[in-house]
């Protein structure tokens, strides 16, 4: 998704929220802008971080 535009990347958010709702959904990433669109769009989305 780091290649994706602003707009694109919250759809696919959007999307794993929709599938929380039946799995749990693991995405990975080292892009903090991603996990910034993802607190914005994904309601209850938790986000852990490694040090």
């Amino acid at each position: 998704m780091e290649t994706f535009d602003h707009f694109r990347s919250e759809e696919v958010f959007r999307l794993f929220g929709e599938m929380a709702s039946a799995g749990q959904v693991i995405y990975l990433t080292h892009h903090q802008h991603l996990c910034e669109i993802a607190k914005a769009v994904v309601p209850g989305v938790t986000i852990h971080e490694l040090g």
